[in-house]
């Protein structure tokens, strides 16, 4: 009986990595699809990329930002149309350098925040106080690299 419920939790963990597989590979194709279609206005280039990385992470909310000189500029937002709206005024179009997104982005890293009210007094700005006010209490930021650094050089 046991060879039977694990033989069932194999099959079932199988299928949900299958299926894992075909939603990342649907992402890649529908960004690439955007990249051909419109390979001189970026709009809907960022627009594909959020909606896709929003549908896998199963977000309630998502935002794309460019880096910049000034810092990191806001050119797409995504998810709950009810939180985008409920939010929209307490995300800022540029996060200033020193704040936390853009401290996040340039250490060039995943970084998950699994509590914003945890964070500690250091890592406290106008941001983490936005974030916290707008309902937020988790996040997860993935730099895109056009150039990446090697950590390890060979």
């Amino acid at each position: 009986m046991n060879e039977s419920i694990h033989g069932e939790r194999t099959a079932s963990e199988l299928q949900d990595r299958l299926t894992e597989l075909i939603e990342q590979q649907t992402a890649i194709s529908e960004v690439l699809r955007a990249i051909a279609s419109s390979p001189h206005d970026l709009q809907p280039i960022f627009d594909a990329i959020l909606d896709s990385a929003t549908r896998l992470c199963r977000a309630d909310i998502g935002s794309l930002r460019l880096s910049e000189e000034s810092g990191l500029r806001l050119v797409a937002v995504r998810g709950d149309p009810l939180l985008v709206n409920q939010v929209g005024s307490s995300v800022p179009v540029l996060a200033e350098k020193g704040s936390l997104p853009y401290r996040i982005a340039t250490s060039r890293l995943p970084t998950h925040i699994p509590d914003f009210t945890a964070l500690e007094g250091h890592l406290r700005d106008d941001y983490w106080i936005r974030a916290v006010n707008a309902g937020f209490r988790t996040g997860l930021a993935v730099p895109l690299l056009k150039d990446p650094i090697r950590i390890h050089p060979q």
